[in-house]
């Protein structure tokens, strides 16, 4: 229990400094990614029974964390979040793996995606330090690219 103790403190730390620090693409991910770790958190947790069958929930949960970081990788004039977005679409597949395998060992199906998280976090650190290292460099650094901006 107490990894998981250790990873919200650093997820707490590392969604702060992009609250802080960050444009708003790396905003809107720490906003979303906190949402989605409370979300996660307020679920029973029962060790004889959770995770011997697909998590709904917890799918749902994923699911929807994966529609924004798809958003934000897709409007963001950023690179890092096209591979957050991919991470954690192998978090998702994992849910997938165990339904297409109940036989799948619990533990192993839970700590899967967990895994998953601290890369996900390190790349939103990185961009927050990319930030960062443009607006000292450039002096700016555009948070979107939209595009219906340029239809003509």
């Amino acid at each position: 229990m107490t990894h998981v103790y250790i990873f919200n403190l650093i997820q707490a730390l590392v969604c702060l400094y992009a609250l802080t620090m960050g444009g708003w693409p790396e905003r809107a991910t720490a906003v979303i990614l906190l949402f989605a770790s409370v979300a996660t958190i307020v679920l029973r947790f029962d060790p004889s029974t959770s995770f011997h069958s697909v998590e709904t929930l917890e799918l749902v949960i994923d699911l929807t964390l994966m529609f924004g970081l798809m958003a934000i990788a897709l409007l963001a004039n950023r690179f890092w979040p096209l591979w957050l977005a991919a991470l954690h679409l192998l978090a998702v597949g994992i849910h997938g793996v165990k339904g297409l395998d109940p036989m799948l060992v619990p533990w192993m199906y839970a700590a899967a995606g967990g895994k998953l998280a601290y890369p996900m976090l390190l790349l939103l650190a990185a961009g927050v330090m990319r930030h960062r290292w443009r607006l000292a460099r450039y002096g700016s650094d555009p948070d979107w690219t939209l595009p219906w901006r340029d239809i003509r």
